[in-house]
């Protein structure tokens, strides 16, 4: 990416992003180690350490110990989704511990240290399943087993804080307890850009990862009303649907909105300096899609247009 992208949510589109800080729950056995592991990512803004998924109210340590409460020692990160993103966080959690281990991690054994990921919205959801299913095939290579994380809703789920000496625990004690039974198997590598080289033409590869932009009025979807649902090139993740697609007049496939909020990540864009845009990224492979604008009069629901690249996208039916 070239120095003038910076990884920044815009706040323009209020409509079709997340707020500038988001909230993770993880689990990973030991919340000592966990935690100091969160702190040290670059983008988390807060950590803190507690209880969730039991049955007991404003649980104690020591009754989360017995195992009787059904809570899991949980870590809480507050970050910043324009300086790492929530998948960055999930390969942080898949390599600290060993997700193949149920309600253990090392010498730790009980319901208390079972490996859990609390999810605050849809798109996590979604992207704890996929990592999940990922990192799988990784460590099933090297022989471990099926991986037994839990993977539910935050909603209706309590969070607890933990007592006041055991938040940031290493660093009121340095060389204290940090029980984290890895894998030692690297997250592998989220997108292999040689494969989608040999599988797509070359312009298309040259907008997909490297920013660049198909000529106006030459894209195969610049006008055509066909039904069906736009997906990415590169991952095939849904990204827009017919429905709504407008005629703009600018030269590339244009609609007012995406499939989800979740679909796409808006990074501010200042390649064209002093002139700021809002690039659009697919938030599941991060290639480069195009830009969005917005209040430029058109009639159409959000006031937005989502100027987009035709060999960006493929056109499915539905």
């Amino acid at each position: 990416m070239s120095q003038g992208y910076q990884r920044v949510r815009v706040r323009s589109c209020t409509a079709r992003m997340r707020t500038m800080t988001e909230s993770a729950y993880f689990a990973t056995g030991c919340f000592w180690g966990a935690e100091r592991r969160f702190w040290s990512l670059e983008g988390v803004l807060e950590t803190s350490v507690g209880y969730m998924g039991g049955t007991k109210e404003s649980p104690t340590y020591e009754e989360v110990c017995t195992g009787k409460t059904g809570h899991a020692e949980m870590v809480r990160v507050l970050f910043d989704p324009s300086m790492i993103s929530y998948r960055a966080l999930l390969e942080e959690f898949w390599t600290m511990h060993d997700p193949t281990t149920l309600n253990a991690q090392g010498n730790d054994i009980g319901s208390q240290y079972r490996s859990a990921i609390f999810t605050t919205n849809d798109g996590q959801r979604t992207l704890a399943t996929s990592t999940m299913l990922a990192y799988s095939k990784e460590i099933q290579k090297v022989g471990y087993g099926d991986i037994v994380t839990e993977i539910l809703p935050a909603e209706g789920i309590q969070y607890w804080p933990a007592e006041e000496y055991h938040q940031k625990y290493l660093i009121k004690n340095p060389h204290g307890y940090d029980c984290h039974s890895s894998t030692g198997v690297a997250f592998p590598a989220s997108f292999d850009e040689e494969e989608l080289r040999a599988r797509v033409d070359a312009l298309s590869f040259e907008v997909l990862r490297n920013g660049a932009t198909e000529r106006p009025f030459t894209g195969e979807y610049v006008d055509t009303e066909t039904l069906g649902i736009y997906k990415c090139k590169a991952c095939n993740a849904e990204l827009f649907r017919s429905e709504t697609k407008f005629h703009s007049g600018c030269g590339w496939p244009s609609f007012y909105a995406p499939t989800k909020d979740d679909a796409v990540v808006l990074i501010e864009d200042r390649s064209l300096a002093p002139r700021v845009r809002t690039e659009v990224r697919c938030a599941s492979c991060d290639s480069h899609l195009g830009h969005v604008f917005e209040g430029e009069g058109y009639d159409v629901p959000t006031d937005q247009r989502w100027c987009i690249n035709s060999v960006s996208l493929i056109l499915a039916s539905k």
